[in-house]
């Protein structure tokens, strides 16, 4: 039994063919199955999304096979990492850090359509994508 993890990868522009062979090799992910997305906030990288699938009870450790990935959810057109999520909810509702049940607080997803949010050097950020088709 297998489980799928959504995977986003941060890509120098010009690697894009050597990446997408790679993950062809390494985890035999059809060119069709990644998508790629470029931010303004990371202007010399694409942002790569696809699955990889692993044991039920098998982990991995991401670092042995990409430098700059991260594990990450999607709610329609919205890319997150729970982290970030957790960040994005203290935000908009003015909560403080501490004992909060997150699942209790919802989310406006309209208002971050075509986005990934995650959390860097300890900050919540929010990058607009636009999707890349070759």
């Amino acid at each position: 039994m297998t489980k799928k993890i959504m995977v986003a990868a941060f890509v120098y522009k010009n690697k894009q063919k050597w990446f997408l062979e790679y993950l062809y090799e390494e985890f035999d992910i059809e060119h069709n199955k990644v998508f790629i997305f470029e931010s303004l906030n990371h202007e010399s990288k694409h942002i790569y999304t696809f699955y990889i699938e692993i044991g039920i009870d098998e982990r991995i450790n991401l670092r042995d096979y990409f430098n700059h990935a991260l594990i990450i959810h999607k709610k329609r057109k919205t890319f997150y990492t729970i982290n970030a999520l957790n960040s994005l909810i203290e935000r908009e509702h003015n909560l403080e850090k501490g004992n909060i049940v997150y699942k209790d607080w919802k989310i406006d997803w309209n208002n971050h359509e075509d986005q990934l949010i995650i959390n860097s050097n300890n900050k919540l950020v929010l990058m607009d994508l636009i999707r890349v088709f070759y």
